[in-house]
């Protein structure tokens, strides 16, 4: 979610310094995010009386639904013989990660976290996590709820045929999105992290069927055992595929960086094998690059100025590393002594340009002579560019290379280098 409020010029010295405050009021406002401010070169030249009074930006109080709402719809949970709870970003904040898994659990309700999820909402290893895809979900529930999911499910005609729809948003509709359509029936707006706090204690309050929740969590428990006996078949078959395979490189991150990386990913044909295969457990293990290429590498050393005792892995395929500013990136990243491991998914090429070109034109020009302007990408070793910043790269095509060659990237991190691995993989 990401708003830019654009302030006028400031007219006037005298305003200066209340306006700076202003748009520390605006950021933290929903919807949240950066705010403009210009400052005119004749302005910043003028003399400047500090006021007798440096006011700081208040907390924004929490906004939060009626108690009668939040009673309303903690009875739908616990009459709902089949609830459903998808998610985008709830898990911005820590404790929003916190408050959906005690919901959940308390209730036995499975989380099918947004095919475009921008952060870790739930944890992957959790018996209730069912996955990315909703499809499945909507037409055995009787109650779905979306908490802070801009677009649930697409195209419109995709969405629940008889469940009861409950929107959990600070800000549910975006003007930006004229294609949204949330269809709830009922809404719970104000801060989400809150309203699923006051939900979980309601619920407590009114008491819950301690038995049908506990067939419910069994039956949850062994579903997502089962898809994750077909995910780590899927590991161990593409262990050895040489080129390596999207689904291995993801299996060796899980298993030679630690716990507590944080995985910022600007990939575009990638997506399904790190949401599947990328263990993400923990609050922030995992943030998606905002939305068009070329932000990629400027977010992970952002996070990894928020996050200085974590170790910042950006994720990027070949074409988007391309779109981004590297040198400049590189050289922030040791003058401002932010390193981190950049892993390179280079399949070389620009995929998604020519699964484009294939979807409009099935039968087209380009199929029949293998013929896609603007696919291939004959770039450098990326792992080369590390080094006139200080940093260090390795390039990779052996599978068996790949987790001593990231523990080894994870060593030179941890030692205050930026480094780049060259991920060679198949098509």
């Amino acid at each position: 979610m990401v708003w830019i409020y654009s302030a006028v010029d400031t007219s006037s010295p005298v305003t200066l310094y209340e306006q700076v405050v202003r748009i520390g009021e605006m950021a933290r406002r929903t919807p949240t995010g950066p705010t403009y401010l210009n400052v005119p070169i004749e302005n910043m030249l003028q003399e400047w009386t500090p006021p007798a009074r440096m006011r700081k930006v208040p907390p924004v109080p929490k906004q939060r639904p009626a108690d009668a709402d939040i009673e309303n719809v903690a009875k739908l949970l616990i009459k709902a013989e089949n609830p459903v709870i998808t998610t985008e970003s709830i898990g911005s904040e820590a404790e929003g990660l916190d408050a959906m898994a005690d919901l959940c659990e308390l209730l036995a309700i499975p989380v099918v976290e947004s095919y475009v999820a921008k952060y870790t909402n739930f944890p992957k290893d959790h018996p209730l996590h069912q996955g990315f895809q909703m499809a499945p979900f909507l037409d055995g529930s009787d109650l779905v709820l979306t908490v802070r999911s801009r677009v649930p499910w697409y195209p419109p005609s995709n969405s629940p045929k008889k469940a009861a729809v409950v929107a959990v948003e600070e800000n549910p509709f975006r003007d930006d999105m004229v294609y949204q359509s949330l269809q709830a029936d009922s809404f719970l707006e104000g801060d989400a992290v809150a309203t699923l706090q006051l939900l979980a204690g309601a619920v407590r309050a009114l008491g819950i069927d301690d038995a049908k929740i506990a067939e419910r969590r069994v039956r949850w428990q062994a579903a997502h055992d089962k898809r994750h006996e077909v995910l780590r078949a899927a590991e161990a078959e593409a262990r050895n595929k040489s080129p390596i395979d999207a689904v291995w490189l993801c299996a060796a991150m899980s298993q030679a960086l630690p716990d507590n990386a944080v995985y910022v990913d600007e990939t575009t044909t990638h997506r399904r094998a790190i949401q599947n295969h990328l263990r993400c457990n923990r609050a922030h293990n995992y943030v998606r690059s905002p939305t068009g290429l070329g932000q990629g590498l400027g977010s992970a050393l952002g996070v990894k100025l928020a996050l200085p005792d974590r170790p910042v892995v950006s994720i990027i395929g070949d074409g988007g590393f391309l779109y981004n500013p590297v040198i400049q990136s590189l050289g922030l990243s040791m003058e401002a002594n932010l390193p981190i491991l950049i892993v390179v998914f280079n399949n070389v090429g620009y995929h998604a340009m020519k699964n484009n070109q294939l979807s409009y034109y099935p039968d087209g020009d380009g199929k029949a002579n293998d013929l896609f302007s603007g696919f291939p990408i004959n770039g450098p070793d990326y792992s080369e560019l590390a080094k006139p910043f200080g940093g260090v790269g390795w390039k990779v095509e052996d599978p068996d290379e790949l987790i001593a060659t990231l523990q080894k990237g994870l060593a030179a991190v941890e030692a205050g280098k930026t480094v780049i691995i060259n991920v060679v993989l198949g098509a």
